[in-house]
């Protein structure tokens, strides 16, 4: 998972001035349900464990000092879901959750929630852009890649500059990416 990471930090930090100026959002990404990106590993546990559609989680950390958190989404209104929270190694914020959703069938529903709080996703060249960068890289190829950000202005007005979601679609499951950039370094 960490070079994982390291491998996304690094494509991302390259083009996210580029890509940001093209992106604009309904709602910045904050994160993922509760839980905030740039949350410190605490308060990422205390908002998992207040929160009863989470369950069976999991804290552990891998060989290369990335902590981790596993745990499941069990709520009536939203598709079955798999959660994993990564605090990279060196630091105690929250810099990146994944939802795997292991129902194809679920893309419709999860791209129209994606949208309805992000707006338009980016423009399809810059997400080819991205995919054509990232899919050589990653363990199965996807079938595709769906972006949504900041639009890479000052910072002000609630703005975050570096923070992404990007939804995989893959031959079996979807992927949802909730990131901050500038915190995967």
């Amino acid at each position: 998972m960490g070079r994982y990471l390291h491998m996304m930090a690094g494509l991302a930090s390259c083009a996210a001035a580029l890509a940001l100026s093209h992106a604009v959002a309904a709602e910045e990404p904050k994160g993922y349900r509760g839980a905030e990106l740039g949350m410190s590993y605490d308060q990422v546990m205390a908002e998992l464990e207040s929160d009863a559609a989470v369950i069976n989680l999991e804290a552990f950390e891998t060989e290369e000092a990335d902590r981790l958190i596993d745990a499941e989404l069990q709520a009536p209104d939203e598709p079955e879901t798999d959660l994993r929270y990564v605090f990279p190694a060196g630091g105690d914020q929250l810099a990146l959750v994944v939802a795997f959703h292991p129902d194809v069938t679920d893309y419709p529903l999860v791209r129209e929630r994606l949208e309805a709080q992000y707006g338009q996703p980016w423009e399809a060249e810059m997400t080819e852009w991205w995919f054509e960068q990232l899919k050589a890289g990653m363990p199965q190829e996807p079938n595709s890649l769906t972006m949504w950000g900041g639009d890479g202005g000052d910072g002000g007005e609630g703005r975050e500059r570096g923070r992404l979601v990007r939804l995989w679609s893959f031959e079996d499951y979807l992927s949802v990416e909730y990131l901050d950039t500038r915190l995967l370094r």
